[in-house]
């Protein structure tokens, strides 16, 4: 129940319209069953008893309450409905907000479509539940307790075989739940898989073509998809048998009835012939909330299902949270400072490692190393998109391990106590290393409020995401409140005014979804103006220059040029001109820092990046030589890059 309680704490927030439709259904069930009483009464007294006086009456009393009984229905049904509509208003809400406060670590660990058919699918599965299940199960109910109290005014004797079925009725409704619950969250898994899946080949449909790998993704598709039907095929065969049990059992009650009716009235016994009918009419009614609690119990299993799935984004703890009592951010200058810090992805192997940098405000700093060397995971703990291990850490060997909780170092399956904060690894005595921390202007990052601190962290990436709405509301995503002036103003400093303003609607030009319509450089540039619009403390730019042409990367290089005046920036780039031109270089290998110095520092030194530097400069070189001069002037004519 854990799950439709939660679910039925939504609907209790509007108590008026939640019991409301429940008081209607209640009502309307109970002028459905008067009508078996009054046909008794027609047949013993009209028909059988020629009082033909009583027939208008009886008549106009028996359409009076089947009218009633349609009127309130309707309201009960409308009330269902609206009360539905507002609980997964609420909840998609909810939803949302919880989604977009999750940490980045939540997101690599469930995928997209998985997330996106819990948000909608899953979320309509329950809303399904809203409508109907409330109500059959109520009604079901009400109607069968209600049967059972007016079959008992009739006959006793009768109503007292009908009490054999109940304990059947719950014995069906007990295994059926229990079968049926299973392969509905199994369905619902599926069909997340598929999701993504389709979500996947949808967002990489340019990959999947340029690699002629329509055939193969297909095959994927299909194989998900099989699975999704074959589940849901499982959940029908399990609906289609059981279902239909219910009914049958009543079929078969009154057919025995009939017998026992049709002798106690041929042998004079106490029953008449119109209470006989009245009977038959009551048990024949049973047969509707019988259906009810089957198809009640199938929605609750199916709700169950996709509350498992849906309520999980909900109670799923995040790994970066809000201080308690957060240190005011208005004067933030942008000093930062890496204190011995160490990262893991959720208690892995260390992907940094004793990382310790000074930036002064305002300083540039070029990140240089390679795959894996740790450069991205390094500037997304600034804005904590991830937070930094907690643990404090011994180093032996060149490799970096953490000390649990109670004061234990493992290193191969052997463990070491900590002792007065050092540890005899080995016959090496080695100093504790307290957790690391990373500050801004002096305060450790985690004593901010996340969307203060974010809100000075300006990025772009090599990539830049856009919204499919206008130039403008892109612009102006950071700051939703800024004139067309200022939009333009940061337009020109990105230098991506001019083309917009070759655009028939301009900063109103739609330019779809992701930005598809834009080239490369263009959708940098106005990465770079919001930006700019967001005026950032602190600046993050990750390779923004790669795969454009020449005229689009001095373009971009000038308005980087604009956007990072000022502010304390971290570069990660490969190209020569930016990294000369950074106050700091610092080489990253292995998730430690190698090198770190300027460029005249590092040179002289005639290390690791005296090296890459040759190496760099050996290939733009060969890069200029082998371009045709021709191209070049040709590109350099237009503003797409593409």
């Amino acid at each position: 129940m854990g799950h439709i309680s939660r679910l039925t704490g939504y609907a209790m927030r509007r108590k008026r319209l939640f019991f409301g439709f429940l008081t209607a259904s209640a009502i309307g069930t109970a002028f459905n069953l008067f009508t078996p009483l009054v046909m008794i009464e027609i047949v013993d007294l009209v028909i059988l008893g020629n009082q033909l006086d009583l027939l208008i009456p009886y008549t106009v009393l028996f359409v009076g309450l089947g009218v009633f009984y349609a009127i309130f229905d309707m309201l009960g049904r409308y009330g269902s409905a609206v009360s539905s509509q507002f609980v997964i208003y609420s909840l998609r809400e909810e939803l949302y907000e919880s989604l977009m406060e999750k940490d980045l670590a939540f997101y690599d660990q469930n995928e997209t479509g998985q997330l996106l058919a819990r948000v909608t699918t899953d979320v309509s599965t329950m809303r399904e539940f809203l409508y109907w299940g409330y109500r059959v199960l109520f009604i079901g109910a009400a109607q069968l307790i209600g049967t059972y109290i007016v079959m008992w005014s009739v006959s006793v004797s009768l109503t007292m075989y009908m009490f054999l079925l109940i304990p059947v009725i719950f014995v069906f409704i007990y295994v059926f739940a229990k079968k049926v619950r299973p392969v509905f969250l199994s369905a619902r898994n599926q069909y997340g898989v598929l999701s993504s899946v389709l979500a996947e080949n949808v967002v990489g449909h340019k990959v999947v073509r340029a690699y002629a790998s329509e055939d193969r993704e297909a095959d994927r598709v299909e194989r998900e998809n099989r699975g999704f039907l074959d589940r849901r095929v499982q959940a029908s065969k399990l609906e289609a048998f059981f279902q239909p049990m219910l009914p049958s059992l009543f079929g078969i009650a009154i057919g025995f009835l009939i017998y026992i009716g049709g002798y106690a009235i041929i042998e004079s016994l106490d029953l008449t012939l119109g209470e006989f009918v009245g009977f038959i009419s009551l048990v024949g009614m049973l047969v509707l909330p019988a259906r009810f609690l089957s198809w009640g119990v199938g929605m609750y299993q199916r709700a169950s299902a996709s509350g498992d799935r849906t309520f999980y984004i909900l109670d799923s703890i995040d790994e970066v949270m809000d201080p308690e009592n957060p240190v005011d951010a208005s004067g933030f200058v942008g000093a930062v400072d890496f204190h011995n810090v160490s990262f893991s992805y959720r208690g892995g192997s260390y992907i940094l490692r004793d990382v310790s940098l000074h930036i002064r405000p305002g300083q540039i700093v070029a990140l240089l190393g390679g795959t894996g060397s740790g450069k991205t995971s390094l500037v997304n703990l600034i804005p904590r998109f991830y937070d930094i291990d907690d643990n404090s850490t011994v180093v032996y060997e060149g490799r970096t391990y953490r000390v649990s909780e109670k004061g234990i170092v493992l290193i191969d399956g052997e463990e070491y106590k900590v002792v007065d904060g050092y540890v005899d690894i080995k016959g090496n005595i080695l100093e504790v290393r307290a957790p690391g921390k990373i500050c801004i202007d002096g305060i450790d990052i985690r004593q901010y409020r996340l969307n203060d601190l974010r809100k000075r962290i300006g990025m772009v990436h090599q990539d830049p995401f856009l919204f499919s709405t206008t130039i403008r509301e892109n612009i102006a995503f950071g700051r939703t409140e800024a004139s067309l002036e200022e939009v333009m103003d940061a337009a020109k400093a990105a230098m991506i005014h001019d083309f917009i303003m070759t655009l028939e609607m301009g900063y109103d030009t739609e330019i779809g979804e992701r930005g598809v319509t834009l080239s490369g450089g263009q959708k940098q540039r106005l990465a770079i103006a919001r930006a700019l619009l967001a005026n950032p403390r602190i600046l993050i730019l990750d390779d923004s220059t790669s795969s454009v042409d020449a005229k689009t990367e001095m373009l971009i290089q000038k308005a980087l040029e604009n956007l990072m005046t000022g502010r304390t920036t971290f570069i990660i780039t490969h190209r020569l001109s930016t990294v000369r031109n950074a106050d700091l270089i610092v080489i990253m290998e292995r998730g430690q820092i190698a090198e770190k110095g300027s460029h005249e520092e590092l040179i002289a030194s005639e290390g690791i990046y005296n090296n890459i530097h040759q190496t760099l400069t050996e290939m733009e070189l060969a890069a200029s030589v082998s371009i045709d001069p021709f191209v070049v002037t040709k590109a350099s004519g237009g503003d797409n890059d593409e």
